[in-house]
């Protein structure tokens, strides 16, 4: 049997409209790691909170004050049996 699974994810910063591109793989990296976890465990679908903080283009020393939070969601989007 052969199957295909989509997984469609968003995130959005909550303090501004843009996401600064240097965030961008670390956003990545840390939702698609939660998102497998999260599949592991048996949920198709769920919430995103993600932070970039200490050298990320915006925030030049650690503080766990400061820094940009992202939030959003994800699902599986579309399982689709391809051959049996």
């Amino acid at each position: 049997m052969e199957r295909e699974i989509r997984i469609k994810y968003h995130l959005r910063c909550d303090s501004r409209n843009d996401i600064p591109k240097k965030h961008i793989p670390a956003l990545e990296d840390d939702a698609q790691e939660h998102i497998f976890d999260e599949i592991k465990r048996g949920y198709v679908q769920g919430e995103l909170c993600e932070s970039v903080r200490y050298g990320q283009d915006e925030v030049p020393e650690e503080d766990p004050e400061e820094g940009l939070s992202y939030s959003g969601w994800w699902k599986i989007e579309k399982i689709e049996r391809i051959k049996q």
